[in-house]
């Protein structure tokens, strides 16, 4: 099954190609995603989409662990199987995550022993933006031990641009791919 969209069918044009292998990490070995293969129907929609979830990562200021906590607390609220697998799969190890911290964004919360105060914190900021679509004051000052001012808005755009992304591959039905790490049951 691949979702309720086909992925662009091979052979692919040089031009589909080339915007299908920017996604990504350039040392990734899987093949390329679902999700990039179905937005490349659209390449306009597909460049635009890229490129600010790109310059997350190569121009992010946010530390690689917290973001990916971010994104993966973020998919679980969402109940994104897709994007959870593969962030979990691939970003969590990179990142320092291990695959039990991983299954725990989905399973527990923000009061799980494992995290550290700073990590409880940023947690429960991602479950109140989930909830209420901001931070509360308290929420602002709580992180501001732990984050400037620029690090809270980048957090603000993670979440808000995977939250974006979860939307897209749930709508899409989209099925976590043989390489993706599993919903923890």
């Amino acid at each position: 099954m691949t979702g309720r969209v086909a992925p662009l069918a091979e052979p692919w044009s040089a031009e589909d190609e080339a915007g299908i292998r920017r996604w990504g990490h350039p040392e990734a070995t899987y093949d390329p995603l679902l999700l990039t293969r179905c937005l490349q129907r659209i390449p306009a929609l597909a460049d635009r989409t890229r490129a600010l979830g790109e310059s997350l990562y190569v121009d992010g200021r946010l530390p690689a662990r917290l973001r990916t906590m971010a994104i993966l607390r973020t998919c679980a609220q969402v109940g994104c199987a897709y994007e959870w697998g593969g962030q979990a799969a691939f970003w969590g190890p990179l990142t320092g995550l291990s695959g039990g911290e991983c299954d725990a964004l989905v399973l527990s919360g923000p009061e799980d022993p494992r995290w550290t105060t700073e990590e409880a914190a940023l947690l429960r900021a991602v479950d109140e933006l989930e909830e209420t679509g901001s931070f509360a004051e308290v929420t602002w000052a709580e992180l501001g031990g732990l984050l400037d001012d620029e690090r809270r808005m980048e957090l603000l755009l993670v979440c808000g641009w995977y939250r974006t992304i979860c939307t897209l591959c749930n709508a899409m039905a989209l099925p976590v791919e043989d390489w993706m790490r599993e919903w923890p049951a």
